[in-house]
């Protein structure tokens, strides 16, 4: 029990982000509070503690929960709200928010966290949670939107993951917890509104007025191993209107005269084929699998040439990682507001983040896609949502949210360092296809 929740706690500390500024665009309903003692008001009644290094102190400190523990070295520690009857008020398919405001007084940037769980990580409607290390010893507030997707029981409760080793006193208040309304993508009707088709004799090269090719080996800033170039060998049209990217296992020296041993290809839309926010993005894909080989369909703001990178907001729709070969990646890219070089991101080890999708995605294409606009995006896959992320959340995490504006697409096929084997590898594309207003119903077989 303790290893499954020291690997839960590592993998969410990967994104550790900091709620430092209360914002809120969706409206709370009017539907009781969970939380039986958030504001503290009742001393420390509904509040337990515990650590694996030791007893864990909780005091009130008037309308704040003061947990603390002197010294020690163990796998875990947490402090938790009771809720309110959370197996019968926590509904499948509902909306929740869960915040608090915490402070760690000693600002070691240790990770303090927030979650749904009971005291042992069990019983968990949600993986959503949010993990923050604090290097000051002002008050944050954390929050996080999420959908209930599995059976609360009676012991689950508002779980604060704290700093395992060492002395720590972390303050919490306001812990709250509620059902809430927040925007979803509209609902689209009828064909696309714009199609970016690969039509063309077998051979020949993408549409230069809508593509260009991206060249160079310099490593693309994650010490990439190839080469991209412009040859048909690594990308070209097939004659039955897909795009066919190649990585190669074969030395050659670039345009910009650095040598690698693979070659590949990477192209991207150029500014007249942006793609407006409130629209949703979608291609059928047949990518590579296999150690080392790294297939993507994304985007990029088209204002990167202006503001940089991660400013310009990065959403990468669908990533292959070769040697998992049944899953599904996607991710968003941000800055922080007071820093547009701070990169923060919502990746691979969000809930819906990493899809299995229980065959190798080189089976078949799957139609992977994006809805994206100024209050969130949502990821998709055979048009069945995976992975949301609400405007309100990142910034109230202080991050930037430069999704109102457009974005510029992009496909490559990616050589990473470690293990390669089984080379050439190809990715297929199909047509992309933009819904404008909303996303299309899924497609019912019969």
């Amino acid at each position: 029990m303790l290893s499954r929740r020291m690997v839960a706690l590592f993998a969410a500390c990967i994104s550790l982000v900091s709620f430092i500024a209360a914002h809120h665009s969706e409206k709370v309903r009017s539907l009781p509070e969970l939380v039986v003692n958030g504001s503290a008001g009742a001393g420390t009644a509904g509040w337990t503690a515990a650590s694996a290094a030791g007893p864990v102190q909780l005091t009130n400190t008037g309308q704040t929960i003061k947990v603390s523990r002197a010294a020690g070295s163990g796998d875990w520690a947490y402090a938790m709200a009771t809720l309110r009857s959370p197996g019968t008020r926590l509904k499948i398919g509902h909306t929740y928010r869960m915040q608090a405001w915490v402070r760690e007084t000693s600002g070691t940037g240790a990770p303090v966290g927030m979650l749904l769980a009971n005291g042992e990580f069990a019983h968990r409607p949600t993986e959503v949670s949010q993990y923050a290390g604090y290097r000051d010893r002002g008050w944050h507030l954390m929050s996080r939107t999420f959908i209930c997707v599995r059976r609360a029981h009676t012991d689950t409760g508002l779980y604060f993951g704290l700093p395992s080793d060492g002395a720590f006193t972390v303050q919490i208040k306001g812990a709250s917890l509620r059902e809430v309304d927040v925007p979803l993508p509209p609902v689209a009707t009828g064909a696309p509104t714009r199609t970016i088709a690969f039509d063309g004799p077998r051979g020949s090269p993408p549409d230069p007025a809508v593509w260009r090719h991206d060249t160079g080996g310099h490593g693309w800033g994650n010490e990439e191993l190839q080469t991209y170039t412009s040859r048909p060998s690594n990308v070209q049209l097939d004659g039955a209107g897909h795009l066919v990217i190649t990585a190669r296992a074969e030395r050659l020296r670039g345009t910009d005269g650095i040598s690698r041993e693979f070659t590949s290809a990477r192209i991207a839309g150029r500014d007249q084929i942006a793609i407006a926010p409130g629209s949703y993005i979608e291609s059928p894909i047949k990518a590579p699998v296999g150690d080392g080989i790294w297939p993507a369909f994304w985007t990029v703001g088209n204002d990167i040439d202006g503001v940089g990178w991660p400013a310009c907001g990065e959403l990468d729709i669908f990533e292959g990682w070769g040697a998992r070969p049944t899953i599904a990646h996607s991710a968003i890219h941000l800055s922080a507001r007071t820093d547009p070089h701070a990169h923060h991101q919502y990746g691979w080890t969000e809930p819906g983040g990493s899809t299995d999708l229980g065959e190798t995605v080189d089976v078949r294409p799957h139609r992977y896609g994006v809805y994206f606009d100024g209050r969130l995006v949502r990821f998709y896959i055979d048009r069945r949502p995976t992975m949301t992320v609400w405007a309100d959340d990142a910034i109230k995490a202080g991050y930037a949210w430069p999704f109102a504006r457009p974005q510029r697409l992009l496909l490559n096929v990616a050589v990473p360092p470690g293990v390669h084997a089984g080379f050439p590898k190809t990715m297929t594309v199909g047509t992309i296809s933009v819904w404008a207003g909303g996303v299309p119903p899924v497609v019912r077989p019969g």
